[in-house]
């Protein structure tokens, strides 16, 4: 029997985005674990250089997929996803399913949608429970997996040291409500003696050292996957206070952080102030919280959670390939799929589209 072979599909982008990383991610653990798999992009010398990775890259001109292969494909490809690779068994690697229409129109129906369950697609990987309920709902008749992200506990961990009077944050979204937060927050005095840190436009290792030495962390998620960094402050010792963004929901819990209602400017501004004004008075009560949601988030979405979520679900995708439609026939007399250069990401894309996680930048 021919081994298969998991392709990701990756755009080749540069910057911090956390879909990416959780792709390459996805590439280290099959083949650590002994299957095959690889990164694939337009560029095969392309390098993302703000995390190392051992997953290995090739370049799309260079790949010809065969039958019992899966491609692993984006959500933010969009109605384009069927048209990569025809007749090519598929999975939708869909990160945030609040992006799942990028593309579409408000009208007309596309064809070939690729969760109707009667295309190439074999299944769906999504990294939340609120995306598993979202497209579950959407498309009934697909086959929609949760896959949990992980947070790497060498970089995120509560650290010996005291952590600093410092407040984190992630300006790339929401950014005007985080102008409007801190702000207020200035003129009114609540930040005298704290330090205000924004992580942005830096390595994923410099990123997670500024969390371990901060003692607050502002979550300006919005409409997330998962929402990776706010999951990963918890894991590094900080009082989160903000929005869960929906895919955060499942974390950001009241017992260790301070969930605020979407949206809400004032209410938001509160919460900090209420915090940094009680932390000296508190500060027990914040090191044994702090130590509680370290040890929620490094137990419930550790690397091993991660890692046979994943194989499981890909030794199920590898046994669908059997009963694909075309597979009857000998492998050895189906020509290969040449992938060329894969398809360009819609038009409509937002500037600051994050497929998921940690957007250090």
């Amino acid at each position: 029997m021919t081994a298969t072979t998991f392709y990701y599909l990756c755009p080749d982008d540069a910057h911090p985005l956390g879909g990416v990383r959780r792709i390459y991610r996805h590439v280290e653990i099959l083949t650590a674990s002994g299957r095959a798999a690889a990164v694939l992009h337009n560029d095969g010398d392309f390098q993302c250089g703000w995390f190392h990775s051992a997953a290995p890259v090739v370049a799309s001109a260079d790949v010809a997929l065969r039958p019992t292969d899966v491609l692993v494909v984006p959500e933010v490809y969009g109605p384009g996803i069927g048209a990569v690779a025809p007749g090519i068994p598929k999975v939708v690697f869909n990160q945030n399913a609040y992006q799942t229409f990028f593309g579409y129109g408000l009208e007309e129906h596309v064809d070939g949608c690729p969760y109707l369950g009667d295309s190439d697609v074999l299944g769906v990987m999504v990294v939340s429970r609120d995306n598993a309920d979202y497209l579950g709902y959407a498309f009934p008749r697909a086959k929609v997996v949760r896959v949990p992200c992980s947070v790497d506990p060498a970089l995120y961990f509560v650290p010996k040291r005291p952590k600093l009077r410092q407040v984190a944050f992630m300006p790339r979204k929401r950014r005007a409500d985080a102008q409007q937060i801190l702000n207020i927050l200035r003129y009114r005095g609540a930040l005298r003696d704290w330090d205000v840190v924004a992580i942005e436009n830096m390595p994923e290792f410099q990123a997670a050292a500024i969390m371990r030495d901060s003692a607050l962390f502002l979550s300006f998620s919005h409409q997330e996957g998962f929402g990776l960094p706010a999951a990963e402050a918890l894991a590094s010792g900080c009082h989160v206070i903000g929005y869960h963004g929906r895919g955060g929901r499942e974390f950001l819990r009241p017992e260790f952080s301070v969930p605020v209602e979407d949206g809400d400017i004032i209410g938001f501004a509160r919460a900090v102030e209420r915090v940094l004004r009680t932390y000296d008075d508190r500060a027990d009560g914040f090191a044994r919280s702090r130590l509680a949601a370290s040890h929620f988030i490094r137990s419930r979405y550790s690397p091993a959670v991660e890692r046979g979520a994943l194989l499981a679900f890909t030794d199920a995708m590898q046994e669908a390939v059997a009963g694909h439609a075309g597979l009857e026939v000998s492998v050895a007399s189906v020509e290969p799929v040449a992938v060329d250069r894969v398809v360009e990401l819609p038009e409509d894309l937002p500037v600051d589209v994050e497929s998921e996680a940690p957007s250090y930048g």
